[in-house]
Order: C-alpha cells, then structure tokens, then sequence
C-alpha cells in the first residue's frame, strides 16, 4: 500500500502558515538516531553558499548542520554528526576531513585507532556504567 506524499504547498492549504511550520519544526527536530543540538532563527533568510531554499527544503552545511527553511518564519537547524562522549582517556576524537563523521584516535599518536584496552572506571564524561558492570543502585 502506498502512502500518499504531502508537499508544502498541498500541506499549507490544508494545514495552514502555522501548521506547516510545526509540522516541519516536528520533523527536523525528530531526526531518527541522531540526539543533537537544534535551534531556530527566527526570520532568518532561507539560502545557503548563493542557493535559496523554499519551504521545507533543506541542506547541510560545511559544519554539519541540517536546515530547514521555514520561510517566512525563519530557518531551523540540528547538528547532524554525533560527537563519542565515552572513550579511554589516552584517545581523543578527531572530525575526518570533509566528512560529518568521527574517529577516535590514539593521543600519542593520531595517525593510529584508538585502542579499547580493558575498562577503565574514570572512562568517558559522562559517567556512563563500564560495559557489563552492573548498573549502580540508588539509596
């Protein structure tokens, strides 16, 4: 069964100016697997490096930012790449060149991998459990 595709202008008759800005605003911000930073520029022009975007367009910017226009309301954005946060203390995270994704590489020296090693109890920012430990208890 195939499910019809509603487009801009089809949604803003439908729904009107705030309905298309909320619907859109709810999917930018519900990316699937991606817990990032968004924000939003309220009357913000909807064009990118000389391209203008209309409604409900998007690109992704040189920093790896999403966009969506949401014209004449303004741009949102959400930070698409996904930064390691729990890592050995001798590694560190390096952004590829080019590229939104991430690498994890030795201190010492950046030229190779991170290496797991065994677990290390002051592992990550965010105190996350060691893998396999059990989870601590609340008193």
């Amino acid at each position: 069964m195939a499910l019809p595709i509603l487009w801009a202008g089809q949604a803003k008759g439908i729904l009107g100016g705030w309905g298309i800005i909320c619907l859109v605003m709810s999917l930018l911000l519900q990316h699937p697997g991606v817990h990032s930073k968004c924000y939003f520029q309220a009357q913000a022009p909807c064009h990118y490096e000389g391209k203008y975007f209309t409604l409900g367009e998007s690109w992704l910017r040189k920093d790896c930012f999403h966009c969506t226009c949401l014209h004449p309301v303004g741009v949102g954005c959400c930070d698409t790449s996904q930064h390691p946060i729990d890592f050995p203390a001798g590694c560190e995270v390096r952004q590829e060149a080019g590229t939104c994704q991430f690498s994890l590489v030795q201190k010492s020296d950046p030229r190779l991998p991170c290496k797991g090693g065994g677990p290390d109890p002051e592992w990550g920012s965010a105190n996350t459990p060691v893998p396999g430990a059990p989870a601590p208890h609340s008193s």
